[in-house]
């Protein structure tokens, strides 16, 4: 028993006395045990599509085809020029004479982190064919975290899929007449002809006879038919107007109007001022839509070859005396088959 113990008493002396100094303290620290930190999970949810597809749609509705267009898909833009773009939705609107765009979003779908589709029903006001109401589907892509319409012509009407088109059938009444306080028409809707000259056929020796007449029809001077006359290069086998009458008046006159040669007598239908048109500053007067008005006309349910009124009474007129318009919307494929 006293060996066992003495051996490692022996140790501790021998380790002891080895050491340079009883001051000094050698001490051994383990290297730390490294850690890792619990790895984290970020989640990052996807966007509802439904304010995206609202934003269009009110650009729609407020007629921003340029924020319509920047809000397509890159796909899209690639597949339509904004011209293009813009073309095609002021197209419908004129043809359909649109007065009117609202919608309303029924629902919204994620399929996957990058497609959605939201459905939405159109109300689109006709001043020719009253309400259009369609249900129609949205398709969008997320763009760098946005979401994209994918367009299609399907977007405005579902029946526009595959290349259809709308025409409209225009009903356009007759102008109204204006009449004075004593119930005489002043401008009506009439049976007209329009006379003129054509000055290098005119018999010399039935001028001044010619002239008579004229006068009396149209109520120019014989000395303003001349100068018109006259104005016009020697041999020159032109034609000049000369003014517009009741279809009645020429009817009454026409065996002497027969007789005589070099005079044009071209019957229509027409808006007639009479009595050369008393107080033209007052009346007014109509003519062709003007360039740049078209599509303004036609939306309100004009036909593009109508007379409006341009000044006077037939201009501040123009809601009562163009009537009431009707149409017949139609839908047609690629090849103009109904």
């Amino acid at each position: 028993m006293r060996l066992r113990l003495f051996v490692p008493l022996l140790l501790i002396v021998l380790v002891s006395s080895c050491g340079p100094s009883s001051e000094t303290t050698a001490t051994i620290t383990p290297d730390p045990t490294p850690t890792l930190s619990q790895p984290g999970i970020n989640t990052t949810s996807v966007p509802d599509p439904g304010p995206a597809a609202q934003s269009y749609l009110d650009a729609w509705k407020d007629e921003d085809y340029s924020l319509m267009y920047s809000m397509l898909t890159s796909i899209s833009q690639d597949a339509i020029l904004a011209d293009d773009f813009e073309q095609f939705y002021r197209g419908i609107a004129s043809e359909a004479a649109l007065s009117d765009i609202n919608y309303e979003i029924l629902s919204s779908l994620v399929l996957d982190p990058t497609s959605a589709q939201v459905s939405f029903r159109t109300l689109l006001e006709s001043v020719l064919v009253g309400e259009l109401q369609r249900d129609t589907l949205m398709n969008l892509t997320l763009e760098d975290g946005d979401w994209r319409v994918q367009w299609d012509d399907a977007l405005v009407l579902p029946e526009l899929a595959g290349g259809n088109y709308l025409g409209m059938e225009r009903y356009i009444p007759s102008r109204a007449n204006i009449y004075d306080r004593e119930g005489h028409a002043l401008v009506a809707q009439a049976d007209a002809t329009a006379i003129g000259l054509r000055p290098a056929i005119i018999d010399p020796g039935q001028e001044e006879d010619l002239f008579t007449v004229l006068t009396r029809l149209t109520g120019l001077s014989s000395e303003t038919i001349l100068a018109k006359y006259e104005n016009f290069p020697v041999g020159a086998d032109w034609y000049l107007p000369l003014g517009e009458v009741p279809a009645d008046d020429i009817e009454r006159r026409f065996g002497d109007l027969s007789g005589f040669s070099g005079l044009v007598l071209n019957p229509y239908k027409s808006r007639y001022y009479f009595e050369g048109g008393i107080a033209p500053h007052i009346v007014g007067y109509v003519s062709q839509i003007q360039a740049g008005e078209e599509e303004e006309y036609l939306r309100q349910g004009y036909r593009i070859d109508e007379r409006v009124g341009q000044a006077g009474i037939e201009y501040y007129g123009e809601e009562y005396l163009s009537g009431k318009r009707g149409g017949a919307l139609y839908l047609f494929n690629p090849q103009g088959e109904l």
